[in-house]
C-alpha cells in the first residue's frame, strides 16, 4: 500500500512540477505572456469591470478570463482537482504542510467549530478582492497575494515589509495547519465553492467494505471525513486520492462519475 500511495502521490506531484516550472519561466520573462495572464481568478477580479466598462483590469486580459471559464467547469466536472492538481500556490503550500507535520510530528488539528468558522474569511477576501479592483480598476490586493509576491518576486504592487510579513505569516500558517492558505484565505476556491459541489467525479465510498478505520480522515489535507458519508460531496474535496490511497480495503473508496 505505501508503494502505491507513493506512486500515486509522485504521479500528481510530477504534474504540479510541470505547472510550477512553467509558472517560474513565465516569470522571469520567458514567454510572451507575463505569470499574470494565466491566473484564473485576474478573470475573476476583472469580470464585473468588463461587463461595465467593456475593458480588463491593470494587465488583465482574455486568457485571464478563458482560463477561469475553463476551471470552473472541471470544477462541475470534478470538483476541486485544479486545486489539487494543477494549482501552484496549492502545491507549495501541501509542500510546506508536509514539512511541518515532519517537524511538528503530534500536530493538533484544528477544532472543527473553528475550522468551519475560519474558512469563511476566504469568502470575505473574494468579496474584498472584487470589490476594490472594480474601485479602483487595478489589482489593489497584490501586496497581499502569494502567487503574486512568490512569482514577482516581490515586483511592482508589493507592499515591503508589509507584504514580506504576510507572506511569512502564510508561510508559519502552511506550517501549522495543512493548506491553510487554501482552507482560510483563498479566494479562488471560495470561488470554486458552488460549483465544486455539483462535481460529477468524486470518491464514493462502498459502506459494505468500509471498516471506518478512519485513516482516510487523518490522510486528507482538507480534514474531510470520507468514511462518513457515502459521495465525498464536500466543496474543499480536490480529488487528490490521498484517501482512496490509504486506504487498507480495495474498492472501499474509489473515483467514480456519478451524480
Amino acid at each position: 500500500m505505501k508503494k502505491t500511495i507513493l506512486r500515486n502521490r509522485l504521479f500528481r506531484y510530477g504534474i504540479l512540477t510541470v505547472v510550477l516550472v512553467l509558472v517560474v519561466r513565465l516569470s522571469l520573462g520567458f514567454g510572451q505572456r507575463s505569470f499574470e495572464n494565466f491566473c484564473p481568478f485576474g478573470g475573476m477580479e476583472s469580470l464585473w469591470g468588463l461587463i461595465t466598462t467593456k475593458e480588463f483590469s491593470c494587465s488583465l486580459g482574455p486568457l485571464n478570463l478563458s482560463i477561469l471559464i475553463a476551471v470552473l467547469i472541471l470544477a462541475i466536472i470534478a470538483k476541486k482537482a485544479f486545486c489539487g492538481w494543477a494549482c501552484p500556490i496549492g502545491f507549495l503550500s501541501e509542500l510546506a504542510g508536509r514539512l511541518g507535520g515532519l517537524i511538528w510530528k503530534k500536530r493538533p488539528r484544528p477544532d472543527p467549530k473553528v475550522n468551519r468558522a475560519a474558512k469563511l474569511l476566504r469568502y470575505v477576501v473574494l468579496v474584498a478582492a472584487l470589490y476594490f479592483t472594480y474601485k479602483a480598476g487595478e489589482l489593489i490586493l497584490r501586496g497581499y497575494d502569494p502567487y503574486f509576491l512568490i512569482f514577482s518576486r516581490f515586483g511592482h504592487g508589493s507592499l515591503g515589509t508589509v507584504s514580506w510579513i504576510v507572506l511569512g505569516a502564510l508561510l508559519v500558517g502552511a506550517f501549522a495547519v495543512p493548506m491553510f492558505f487554501c482552507r482560510y484565505l483563498c479566494p479562488l476556491s471560495a470561488t470554486f465553492d458552488p460549483f465544486a459541489r455539483l462535481g460529477v467525479i468524486k470518491v464514493v465510498r462502498n459502506e459494505h467494505k468500509c471498516t471506518d478505520c478512519g485513516l482516510c480522515e487523518k490522510a486528507c489535507p482538507h480534514d474531510i471525513a470520507p468514511q462518513k458519508m457515502i459521495k465525498v460531496v464536500h466543496h474543499d474535496c480536490t480529488n487528490c486520492l490521498e484517501c482512496v490511497d490509504v486506504c487498507p480495503v480495495k474498492g472501499a473508496l474509489e473515483l467514480k462519475a456519478t451524480l
